[in-house]
């Protein structure tokens, strides 16, 4: 009697092992996609504010005098796609120790 208490104290002990394990990876997974989406949304706001500059670009196109890259519409977005860009390459860097940490 005393071995199968054993054994089955023992088998509880293994099955909280492995879901504890299970659901630390879990979380991480779950992370991972999240820094991921994000990525993704920030590449469609970069793509959002390239199409606006270059819709900018056209609208000016006959205005020879103006300097394209002092226009308010374009300065504005260049530093929005700066920021983006800085921003997804903390993103991506995240999922990478994330990615490192769980090796």
């Amino acid at each position: 009697m005393k071995k199968i208490i054993e054994d089955f104290r023992e088998g509880i002990g293994k099955i909280r092992w492995f879901s504890t394990l299970f659901a630390e990876r879990l979380k991480i997974e779950i992370a991972v996609f999240r820094l991921l989406y994000e990525s993704d949304k920030m590449g469609k706001t970069r793509d959002d504010l390239l199409k606006k500059i270059g819709e900018r670009v056209i609208d000016l196109k006959a205005q020879t005098d103006k300097n394209i890259l002092r226009d308010s519409v374009v300065a504005e977005a260049i530093a929005q796609l700066e920021q983006i860009e800085k921003n997804m390459e903390e993103t991506k860097s995240k999922v990478s120790e994330i990615g490192r940490v769980t090796e």
